[in-house]
């Protein structure tokens, strides 16, 4: 009898001691950070001073962030590839390992991941450990998604968050169908019931909806979603932030109970920050949407050039032996038809571009001041950054990247490398035979070829060509 008393005399007390103990707050507050549209943008264009964008970059600012809040979710709303041909495949590698190391929550797909060119890149992303997420995307004549439709995400302070993925079916079918074997529902043939099953499982419910702002509006009337974040790339200008800033703030829609945020990224420029102010009840009191650009402002993680090293690696394996493939196939087809094969090589290694040296012999001072300039070390700036052999850069590192017996690759041009004079007045072995006036004008026209606005947004015209005037 007096050992059941002790018994119940210590559970009391424990219990007690339990209830006196003060409860765990609830997180008042939430940051849901966000990407779309990168559109095959893995790096910045380390070329220009003020250009934005990369992963590299990214990674830098999230742990920043991260170090200063626990309360911090980041997803991905699609279209992170974009092109054909065999870099976008190596680039969409690269951007599932990013993703990876980046940290993210959720992927919701965009068109460009499920086939939208031919090439299907999902497999690339769902291979790896972010979870990959829609809810309306089936096999035909199924009625289990491709994908799992939620994924509930939990911050370090207990946050619970249901991520829901759709994508617009306008953006998919039918090509989506007869490529692929698959459909994609209407998402109000999906979205009723899966809200209601996540409801009791989190605090928050969040749309990722790749599609256009205007028909997230519609899935506002769905009851139970609080946030619904809009990523399909939209026509309408970008917002920029102000000269010497890297932040500028964006839109913020109340549709009924749900907040409606129309993606503000796109090519890998910035990142998008969703401030969530929480009610004691879990509910949305206030949303505060900024785009953070990512430019050199914040230095590449070591982490993730790594990343880029190894993708330039492959780039230029994948370069050189399609070059070498390419000479190949063609010396067999001149075998084929009979034809002297080392006289044809001699044929075909002669070149209309005279090169920088020949310039020299008759414009010395005009040389100098090519010399001078960053024209003449274009390769270099390259070489810093592993992508001398990247196809997407050297269009404008290198001379007749688009012209017959011009620049093709730093092993088997070598001599062409570099923004030469022939880069801009074209092809001049002919003029250095027989010189006359009048050749190879350029004109402002010619400079923004390279130096344009989306590589160069602050590229002044008057001002690049004092410095070079000849």
């Amino acid at each position: 009898m007096r050992v059941t008393s002790l018994v119940c005399a210590a559970l009391i007390f424990a219990f007690l001691s339990l209830a006196a103990q003060p409860k765990k707050t609830a997180p008042s507050r939430l940051t849901l950070l966000y990407t779309a549209s990168a559109d095959g943008q893995i790096r910045s264009c380390n070329c220009t001073k003020f250009r934005f964008g990369g992963y590299g970059r990214e990674l830098t600012v999230l742990k920043s962030i991260r170090s200063k809040s626990s309360e911090v979710l980041l997803v991905e709303g699609g279209d992170a590839c974009g092109d054909t041909g065999f870099q976008a495949e190596l680039k969409a590698d690269a951007a599932a390992e990013a993703l990876d190391l980046l940290g993210y929550g959720a992927m919701a797909p965009g068109e460009e991941e499920l086939g939208v060119r031919g090439v299907r890149h999902m497999d690339r992303f769902a291979s790896k450990t972010v979870p990959v997420i829609c809810a309306n995307l089936f096999k035909l004549d199924e009625d289990k998604p491709v994908f799992r439709p939620y994924v509930i995400l939990k911050t370090k302070g207990g946050l619970k968050v249901a991520v829901i993925g759709l994508i617009d079916g306008a953006l998919c079918n039918p090509w989506l169908g007869m490529s692929f074997g698959q459909a994609v529902k209407e998402p109000s043939q999906v979205l009723g019931g899966i809200v209601k099953d996540v409801r009791s499982k989190a605090d928050l419910v969040v749309l990722v909806y790749h599609g256009a702002v205007e028909s997230g509006s519609d899935l506002a009337k769905v009851k139970g979603i609080d946030l619904i974040l809009a990523t399909h790339r939209q026509s309408q200008g970008r917002l920029f932030p102000a000269k010497d800033a890297n932040t500028v703030d964006a839109p913020v829609a109340k549709i009924g109970e749900a907040v409606l945020v129309n993606s503000g990224t796109s090519t890998n420029w910035c990142l998008g920050r969703i401030d969530l102010e929480l009610t004691p009840a879990r509910k949305i009191k206030s949303a505060k949407h900024s785009l953070l650009y990512l430019d050199r402002a914040y230095e590449e993680d070591p982490a993730m050039v790594k990343v880029y090293d190894a993708y330039n690696e492959k780039v230029k394996k994948a370069t050189l032996e399609n070059s070498a493939g390419f000479k190949e196939d063609a010396e067999a087809m001149l075998a084929k038809r009979g034809l002297n094969l080392v006289e044809m090589r001699q044929r075909l290694r002669k070149s209309s571009f005279a090169t920088d040296g020949k310039c020299k012999d008759c414009h010395p001072q005009i040389y100098q001041i090519w010399s001078d300039s960053d024209h003449a070390h274009a390769m270099a700036t390259l070489s810093k950054t592993k992508q001398e052999f990247d196809p997407e850069c050297i269009r404008c590192h290198a001379t007749g990247t688009t012209a017959r017996h011009g620049f093709t690759n730093a092993a088997d041009t070598p001599e062409l490398g570099n923004v030469q004079c022939e880069a801009c007045h074209g092809p001049a072995l002919a003029h250095t035979k027989s010189p006359a006036k009048g050749f190879g004008k350029a004109n402002e026209e010619t400079c923004r070829a390279c130096h344009t606005t989306e590589r160069a947004p602050d590229f002044d015209y008057d001002i690049a060509w004092a410095k070079i005037m000849h």
